[in-house]
């Protein structure tokens, strides 16, 4: 810097309102030329002879957050505020250094200061709409980003995250105009193609989001992370049988072609999916989610980190055990639900309950979870803080109720937290995981071998792995004009989500509505703007033209309805290769039976396992033709409908609230801890 610029950045400083430090000339000069640590020297000795020198403490938090010293930094910008209060430009920077440091409160009300003061601050509005999405104020973060367009309409990157927000509101529509806005304004936009790509997907749209992986892999061919994202992309409505196993076929291939490419991934979450639709095949994936798992960990080899506790043997015999409970969907979900009676009644004598709490929904249902444990442990969706968070909890035992739906938590159970690591049925199949030890289900699920299907060890519990608290009647039955369909038809129901309609149900739902001329199929709305029921339709018309106009689609709808279209229905039928969990458990609360056929894998076999709890079996079929007689004479003969219901209204409170489950749980626990992964 020569004399002249140096008077005019004098002279614009002290316009500004800030003093100028000529102390502080040489200190930016040093740190201009990348000498980090000669600079910071340099500030220092400047901020000596001059304690009010703004810009020297501020620019002292830029360096100190440079060599990732964040409390450093946070010191340097609050000294810089105390001077300066209306420093937009310090409460910006300060909320970054609160972010890295997970003070998501003040970081938020730091940026909102900074936009206070500086209204047109791009960037403050960018990173606030960042982290209110990551704390799932979604609606708050959008405002963010069209604050940012309206300052900036060509500003990519905001195109492109309020797509991210669209998307996880189902606006799927909006998302792909967004995405496609980011990249009309910059076509070499890699994250834009990327998440174009996870749109797409997302409407089912598979080979378009194949094509647009590929177009952002050729703007940046170094991302590892697409790549495996790529390889491991499925369609969320299969095209056919063949469709699947040609698929899984090249998910292998490219699975294994990847393994020799020696990647480097830093932040696996940044793919942003698990195996997910793995489990809707009717295959064993047991072999599949190894070879996942394998290339996850040769890329990425902090995901295996072991807590320093774990590597001793101590059982803690001596003290209650410390249990933890960790899922992202402890909210009013099927996993809330599976779980609330088992956290609510475990032993506080036996057993420390500690509910780790991610960022996202809160309601009754989490509020019950977390009031029930002794302790509630915040977690920061970062692998390397929220694993050191887990590891100083010093636990004896990780129960995860589900791995495999939320990538971030299917990511986190790679690495040992406990000396104990135990997932259940929340997600119906094998991770493929080395660090979960084990895979809790029940001798009712489970056929004879099936052990050979999990990478876990199989523990059959003697019956189901849920106290689930009973769902109420709702106080107002709903009519059939409520669902828009016709009083007089039949009304055969399946409320399943589609992604878990596998072809080989469509020649069933085609037999059954020949069967039955005045019947209609009842499913419910897929809530990403109907591409997944025009899959389904166009899937079920190429087979079976003839009935597809009445394959009906009702609007997804609150609980209290749900249950009453249970009610409403002639037959409610669970799909073959993937079963009825929470929803034939709040069916057969309400009384309204269910035709089933349980297949070979856990995952088809909840439904029977729930009749067989009950000691009832009429309604469990052993073929498809079977099936479908059952689910015509359900439908239409009053006396069998009659007794089924009686049935199950005499036996069904054997589903719920059984204590003797959390007792076998305890003793399960106890005994796993007395001797690791030796049961």
């Amino acid at each position: 810097m020569n004399r002249k610029e140096r008077r005019q950045k004098a002279k614009a400083a002290k316009k500004s309102g800030l003093k100028v430090n000529h102390h502080g000339i040489l200190a930016e000069q040093l740190a201009q030329q990348g000498k980090i640590e000669e600079a910071i020297v340099a500030y220092q000795q400047a901020l000596k002879a001059d304690r009010k020198f703004v810009m020297g403490h501020y620019n002292l938090g830029v360096l100190y957050g440079s060599q990732g010293r964040p409390g450093d930094a946070i010191q340097s910008y609050q000294r810089a505020i105390t001077l300066n209060p209306d420093y937009a430009e310090a409460h910006y920077s300060l909320g970054n250094a609160l972010k890295e440091q997970n003070n998501v409160v003040e970081a938020i009300a730091s940026f909102q200061k900074a936009i206070t003061l500086k209204p047109d601050y791009m960037e403050a509005h960018i990173n606030l709409g960042n982290i209110l999405k990551e704390q799932n104020y979604l609606d708050e973060a959008a405002d963010c980003y069209r604050n940012a367009l309206v300052l900036d309409p060509d500003y990519a990157e905001a195109h492109n995250n309020l797509g991210n927000i669209l998307r996880e509101q189902n606006n799927l529509n909006g998302a792909v105009e967004s995405y496609r806005n980011s990249l009309a304004i910059n076509p070499s936009y890699a994250e834009g193609y990327y998440n174009l790509g996870n749109a797409l997907q997302e409407q089912g749209h598979v080979d378009g989001a194949v094509e647009q992986f590929a177009k952002a892999l050729s703007h940046k061919p170094e991302a590892s992370v697409w790549r495996i994202r790529k390889a491991t992309l499925l369609p969320v409505i299969p095209y056919s049988e063949e469709d699947i196993m040609s698929r899984r076929k090249n998910l292998v291939q490219d699975i294994q072609k990847l393994q020799k490419q020696n990647l480097v991934l830093e932040d696996p979450t940044i793919v942003g999916a698990a195996n997910f639709y793995l489990s809707y095949h009717n295959q064993d994936n047991k072999n599949i989610m190894e070879e996942i798992t394998k290339l996850y960990s040769q890329a990425c080899p902090h995901l295996t980190y072991e807590a320093k506790h774990c590597e001793s043997t101590h059982s803690g015999q001596e003290r209650r055990l410390r249990i933890g409970f960790l899922s992202a969907y402890f909210w009013e979900h099927t996993i809330g639900k599976l779980m609330r009676g088992i956290i609510e009644n475990i032993s506080h004598d036996l057993f420390e309950v500690i509910v780790f709490r991610l960022p996202g929904i809160r309601d009754e249902m989490s509020e019950a979870l977390e009031g029930a444990a002794d302790k509630v442990v915040q977690l920061y969706k970062t692998l390397k803080t929220d694993r050191t968070v887990i590891g100083e909890e010093e636990l004896d035992i990780l129960f995860y109720p589900d791995i495999g739906m939320d990538p971030y938590t299917y990511f986190l159970s790679f690495a040992r937290l406990a000396p104990v690591q135990a997932i259940t049925w929340g997600h119906p199949d094998t991770t493929g995981i080395t660090n979960i030890d084990y895979f809790i289900s029940s001798n009712l699920l489970e056929k004879t071998g099936s052990e050979d299907h999990y990478t876990e060890r199989l523990i059959k519990l003697s019956l189901l792995p849920t106290y689930y608290v009973r769902p109420q009647a709702p106080e107002k039955i709903h009519q059939r004009v409520d669902f828009g369909v016709a009083e007089k038809s039949t009304l055969y129901v399946c409320p399943q989500t589609l992604f878990k309609f596998h072809p080989c149900f469509d020649a069933i739902i085609g037999e059954l509505l020949k069967t039955d001329p005045d019947g209609y199929l009842v499913l419910i709305d897929d809530g990403k703007g109907g591409y997944w029921n025009n899959l389904m339709s166009q899937r079920i018309g190429r087979s079976h033209p003839d009935v597809v106009d009445r394959v009906i689609f009702v609007p997804r709808m609150n609980n209290k309805k749900f249950l009453s279209l249970l009610m409403l229905a002639d037959a409610l039928l669970d799909i073959p290769t993937f079963s009825g969990g929470n929803s034939s458990q709040e069916a057969f609360a309400m009384g309204a039976p269910i035709v089933t056929w349980p297949g070979d894998f856990m995952r088809s076999r909840v439904t029977a396992g729930c009749y067989k709890q009950m000691g009832l079996s009429d309604l469990i079929a052993a073929s498809a033709v079977e099936y479908v007689t059952l689910a015509f004479k359900l439908a239409h003969d009053k006396d069998f409908k009659n007794r089924m219901q009686e049935d199950i209204n005499a036996n069904s409170y054997k589903l719920f609230e059984r204590m003797e489950v959390v007792r076998e749980l305890e003793a399960f626990f106890v005994e796993a801890c007395a001797t690791p992964k030796q049961i």
